[in-house]
Parts: C-alpha cells; sequence; structure tokens
C-alpha cells in the first residue's frame, strides 16, 4: 500500500490513501518516509507578503 500524507508537528496526516486498503484504529503499520523533492533555489528565496490594499487600482494611481 501506498498512502500520501503531510507532517504536522510530530505527527503524520493522511491525505490519501487507497480505497482498497483498510485500516482499523490500534492496528500495526510501519512507516517509511520519503520527502518530496522540490526543486532547489541557488539563492535565497522569501515571500514578498504585499498587503491587499496596495493592489488597489486608486492607491497605487491615486484618484480621480
Amino acid at each position: 500500500m501506498k498512502a500520501k500524507g503531510v507532517v504536522k508537528g510530530k505527527s503524520i496526516v493522511f491525505q490519501d490513501i487507497p480505497s482498497s486498503e483498510i485500516m482499523r484504529e490500534g492496528e500495526e503499520v510501519e512507516v517509511i518516509i520519503l520527502p518530496l523533492k522540490k526543486t532547489p533555489h541557488h539563492f535565497a528565496t522569501f515571500k514578498l507578503g504585499v498587503k491587499k490594499e496596495f493592489l488597489e487600482r486608486e492607491r497605487i494611481y491615486g484618484e480621480d
């Protein structure tokens, strides 16, 4: 069985489990963690964090 999930804190939350597999609470399972590869940047990146109010046309060009 192959399932996909996301790490949240110290837990793994499963997002996609094949419907053919039935898992019951309390069952013992083996988990192999393989991080999904992202494209590496060879330079520092950051989020711009532009506020929505600064994207308004009136704020940029002034009011008529």
